[in-house]
């Protein structure tokens, strides 16, 4: 499981003067995945770059496996369309500020949330796409 997760851009933002930690959404990824789908938006754990395929991949490379020109892929792009992380994040906050017992830390995770949004915010204004990664 990772410590936290933190948004990357995939060009740099000046306005962007935070960049939130993650520690709370860290803990809490498989319970929100459940709440996107009850609520029918994508995954939150969909935008976290590579994946468990991208750990094979580096597994593989260092191992020296020859895996015959295939690329293990978890399916999707490397970068993410900011308006499709907002939807997701504003859905999430939503349901926690609708129902704050759903969830653990409940407060913590709201903090989180409105600080990705802010962040998303400015991307999409900027058309810039994003990802979550890791911090182990």
């Amino acid at each position: 499981m990772s410590e936290s997760y933190f948004i990357t851009l995939e060009q740099d933002l000046d306005e962007i003067d935070i960049m939130p930690s993650g520690k709370a959404l860290a803990k809490m990824m498989d319970r929100i995945d459940d709440i996107t789908d009850e609520i029918g938006v994508t995954r939150m754990s969909d935008f976290v770059a590579g994946g468990e395929n991208e750990d094979f991949s580096e597994i593989a490379e260092q191992e020296g496996w020859d895996l015959g020109g295939f690329a293990p892929s978890r399916g999707g792009a490397d970068w993410f369309d900011a308006a499709d992380g907002l939807d997701t994040v504003r859905a999430v906050a939503g349901y926690i500020e609708s129902d704050p017992d759903s969830i653990k830390r409940a407060r913590a995770l709201l903090d989180e949330l409105k600080e990705f949004e802010k962040v998303l915010e400015l991307a999409q204004a900027h058309h810039v796409r994003f990802r979550l990664e890791a911090d182990y």
